[in-house]
Parts: structure tokens; C-alpha cells; sequence
């Protein structure tokens, strides 16, 4: 919640935002804290303290809830990238600063989260998120021109760059839960930059 969203809001605007932030940060930090399992309903009511009948009224059910985060996750994550005068500069120094802020993000506990809600649910994928994957996938690349269109790579080339560096970032996150911490953090980050800026240029990767 931004410092001047109570200005812009209402008063029962504003107290249903706050209750459904209250509800998101409660099943957040349960998956963080025990896993996906951890979230159940009497812990989300406990944690988030509202009755299971107002969670349901603001979600209408615990699928939602999980829906909406991996939504908050992707915007928060549009936010992190979104283009600036940061996206300025040599083609290495953006690629550094794009994988510095991937790696913000996916250190974060709403990514673990994420995460988690997308193993648990992979035999089974949620159906209200299951209609903005197109949308968000059509965002990613909207975002990869925005930082990268001297690139002269098409959308294809250029997200899969992104998947390269998203499924190697994601491996350094699950090291780090696992873990309590990455060994050689910044040498593995620098790897990943290096790939990222050769995929760009358009060469291969040996």
C-alpha cells in the first residue's frame, strides 16, 4: 500500500484493502514459515485474525487467496523491472542491474510463496490464474523489449533468455531456503550475468 492510498481511497475501501493485505501477508508468512501445507484455514483466520467467514467474504475461497498471490507477485515483480532511466547505459550494465533485481525479488518471501503455491499445485493448476498466464507472458517479453529492443532479438529469443536466468536465480532461492545461505552468492550471480549478456548478443551458450 503506496503512502497516499489513503487519500485516494474511501473509508470502507480502505478497510477492505487493509483486510485483504492482512489475509495475503498472514498465508505468506505460513508457507514461509512451515510450507504449503501450513496454510491452512483455521491458521490464515488465526494469523491474519479474522473469522474464516471474512476471509471468505473478501476471497470468497482459499484457491483465491493463493490466486492473488501469484498475481501480487507478478505485479510486484513488474514493478521491480519496470523501465526507467535505469535502463539507460551498456548493454552489461543493464543485464547486471535486470539480474540484481531478479535476484531482489526472488529473495523475497512473497517469491518463496510463490513458489511453493506453484509446486503444490502443479498436478492441479489454480483456474483463476490459469487465464493470465498468456497475459503475463506477453508482459515478461513487453518488459524484455522495454530493457533489451537494441538487442535486435525477437520476443521468442529474448524470453527465453529470461527463462534462462529465472530457472538458474530460482535454483540460487532454493539453495538459500534449503541452506540458510549461498555459498559464492556473488560468483554464481556473476555467471548468470555473463549467460544472460551472451544469449542477448546472440551467441550460444557452450
Amino acid at each position: 500500500m503506496t503512502s497516499d492510498t489513503p487519500a485516494k481511497l474511501g473509508k470502507q475501501a480502505l478497510k477492505t484493502l487493509v483486510a485483504r493485505e492482512k489475509i495475503l501477508n498472514a498465508v505468506i508468512s505460513l508457507i514461509n514459515e512451515g510450507g504449503f501445507g501450513a496454510a491452512t484455514s483455521s491458521k490464515i483466520s488465526r494469523r491474519s485474525g479474522l473469522t474464516w467467514g471474512a476471509v471468505q467474504h473478501h476471497f470468497g475461497s482459499k484457491e483465491d487467496i493463493l490466486a492473488a498471490i501469484l498475481d501480487h507477485s507478478h505485479q510486484r515483480f513488474t514493478e521491480l523491472m519496470d523501465s526507467d532511466t535505469s535502463t539507460n547505459g551498456s548493454l552489461k550494465k543493464r543485464v547486471d542491474l535486470f539480474v540484481e533485481r531478479m535476484w531482489q525479488h526472488y529473495q523475497s518471501d512473497l517469491y518463496v510463496a510463490t513458489l511453493e503455491i506453484l509446486l503444490a499445485s502443479r498436478k492441479h493448476p489454480l483456474q483463476a490464474a490459469d487465464s493470465k498466464i498468456k497475459q503475463q507472458s506477453s508482459s515478461h517479453a513487453g518488459t524484455m523489449q522495454a530493457w533489451f529492443a537494441d538487442s535486435g532479438l525477437s520476443d521468442e529469443a529474448l524470453l527465453e533468455a529470461l527463462i534462462y536466468t529465472h530457472t538458474f536465480l530460482t535454483g540460487l532461492m532454493i539453495e538459500q531456503v534449503f541452506e540458510g545461505e549461498i555459498a559464492n552468492e556473488e560468483a554464481h550471480l556473476a555467471r548468470i550475468k555473463r549467460s544472460m549478456l551472451q544469449m542477448l548478443r546472440g551467441k550460444r551458450l557452450l
